[in-house]
């Protein structure tokens, strides 16, 4: 949880700050003063991104909201809260469709530990928030939240756009705006859009009421999965799964529960699959 405090990376971005001045001081060996400058460099450089994402991620969560839409919020449950975020990106093209409507109750009635019943989404539906700031509504989600959830909340959005089988440019920047507000880089975003296509695929292959996607062969699926072009040389693909199982390694998810769990846990082995498939001789 302490990668998800500014503190956290303001810390180590002041201890590579630290080792480059002592670095150039030169009043350490010269072979040191090399080491500490290029541990300093990284410290520093790694430090910048996650910082900007997370500073990034609290002014949105600090956008101006009218008393009722502020107090409606604060009184909600993480699971109504969650239910506020999938209902804002299926109505991005207009009022839910039943497929949305079914999908975004699924979610919420399946995917949380303690009990949520129908009825209460019901009034939920009735209750709707009343805004229209969904990079604004994803921040204040996921603060609390760590990286591997707000992965796992990513991708229920991401499933929630394929509910009705079409997939619009008004839903493409709409998880660009939920993305924004989890503070949930671009590459990633896009690899856990193509994991998330994937668990949908795998769906229909179990028979689930969701619509069929149109068939791609078995290697071309596997580096859209990876994120990989499709002339991706092996050396490109030994290296960007080496980068994803140090990425998507599955964490506890405490409190999207033991569902979001599992479907972390699905995630990394549609990663493995996909590296087996194009490592196959």
């Amino acid at each position: 949880m302490l990668r998800n405090k500014p503190h956290y990376w303001y810390g180590r971005f002041a201890v590579g700050l630290l080792l480059l001045v002592v670095a150039g001081t030169g009043k350490v060996p010269a072979p040191l003063s090399v080491v500490l400058g290029i541990g300093g460099f990284w410290l520093a450089l790694q430090a910048t991104g996650p910082l900007i994402r997370l500073l990034s991620r609290g002014m949105h969560a600090r956008s101006h909201w009218h008393d009722t839409a502020q107090k409606t919020f604060e009184r909600a449950s993480l699971p109504r809260r969650i239910y506020y975020l999938l209902a804002a990106v299926a109505e991005v093209d207009g009022p839910m469709s039943p497929s949305e409507r079914q999908t975004v109750r699924h979610f919420v009635l399946e995917r949380f530990a303690d009990p949520v019943y129908a009825s209460e989404i019901r009034t939920w539906e009735a209750q709707p928030l009343p805004i229209n700031d969904r990079v604004g509504l994803a921040a204040r989600i996921a603060t609390g939240l760590d990286d591997s959830e707000l992965d796992t909340l990513f991708c229920w959005c991401c499933l929630v756009t394929f509910a009705d089988g079409r997939f619009r440019e008004s839903e493409h920047a709409v998880l660009q705006e939920v993305a924004r507000g989890l503070g949930v880089a671009k590459g990633r975003a896009r690899m856990l859009f193509h994991l998330a296509r994937t668990q949908f695929l795998r769906g229909n292959r179990r028979g689930d009421a969701q619509p069929e996607a149109p068939r791609v062969d078995a290697r071309t699926e596997a580096l859209s999965t990876l994120g990989l072009p499709p002339d991706a040389k092996p050396e490109q693909i030994r290296r960007k799964h080496r980068e994803l199982v140090k990425k998507f390694h599955p964490d506890a998810h405490s409190h999207l529960g033991q569902a979001a769990q599992r479907e972390a846990t699905e995630r990394f082995q549609d990663i493995q699959k996909a590296y087996e498939t194009l490592t196959q001789n």
